[in-house]
């Protein structure tokens, strides 16, 4: 299949969606040469394959909106995706990417970005001009830290860290004034970061599987606050005292789950 026709591959075009091609789950290793000869193609789904890379040629798709990598075994991608300038989705989770290219910064509509169980030590700088990003997704890679420019994401609504190393947060995180969602579960917290305090849109918090042995009082304080997750966490005694001293202030009015017990 990978030296299909264009005339042939026309056959996968999903009926009544004239602009989506769905190649997942085909065992290719590598994306077909005709489909960049598709050029009316919106959707490109290519998840659950055996591709280690991405033609650059994947640049001639210019119409495309939506692509979607999921399980496959990239390990990089090319410059030229950045010239997918209609691009609102990218979907790359369960891959092996260890860095993203400087030109992810080119992608000027996008509004998803997966890149959740990759082996990923950092996110560039350039990550902080995709000005129009609604979803961020990286959990389960492997950063010690965030950058700066992530404040720059001023629509960000929903944030997903679990599963890194990561210690704190960028002060600059709490002008993200949008966010509704935070998941930092299973990492190497040993403090709510302070910058949570000025996420004042925050519906859903995530801290599970961290270091935690109390909260603080200002937890209460976040007024949309519904769904808190702490499970995990060695929690002292006193630090369970303010878990409740959270729920009193919020009234109840909040999902609290904290098991694990206390030391």
């Amino acid at each position: 299949m990978e030296n299909i026709s264009a005339v042939e591959l026309r056959k996968y075009i999903r009926k009544g969606w004239f602009g989506e091609l769905d190649l997942s789950g085909r065992q290719l290793s590598k994306v077909p040469e005709a489909v960049t000869y598709l050029k009316d193609l919106e959707i490109l789904e290519l998840d659950r394959n055996i591709l280690t890379e991405l033609p650059t040629s994947i640049n001639k798709l210019k119409n495309l909106t939506r692509l979607y990598l999921n399980e496959n075994q990239l390990t990089y991608l090319p410059d030229s995706i950045g010239d997918l300038k209609e691009l609102t989705t990218l979907e790359l989770n369960r891959n092996n990417l260890t860095e993203l290219p400087t030109s992810i910064n080119k992608l000027k509509n996008l509004t998803e970005l997966d890149l959740d169980e990759n082996k990923l030590t950092y996110l560039p700088d350039s990550i902080g001009d995709l000005e129009e990003l609604r979803v961020l997704r990286v959990n389960n890679n492997q950063l010690s830290a965030v950058p700066t420019s992530v404040q720059q994401l001023k629509q960000l609504e929903e944030l997903y860290l679990g599963g890194n190393h990561l210690t704190d947060l960028p002060g600059g995180i709490g002008d993200l004034k949008e966010l509704r969602g935070l998941s930092m579960s299973n990492n190497h917290l040993s403090a709510v970061p302070t910058c949570v305090q000025q996420l004042k849109k925050l519906g859903w918090l995530y801290l599970g599987g961290n270091h935690l042995t109390d909260l603080p009082e200002w937890i209460g304080d976040l007024k949309e606050l519904e769904r808190l997750y702490l499970s995990g966490n060695p929690f002292t005694v006193d630090g369970m005292r303010s878990v409740l001293k959270v729920k009193d202030k919020k009234k109840g009015q909040v999902e609290i789950d904290f098991t694990g017990g206390c030391k």
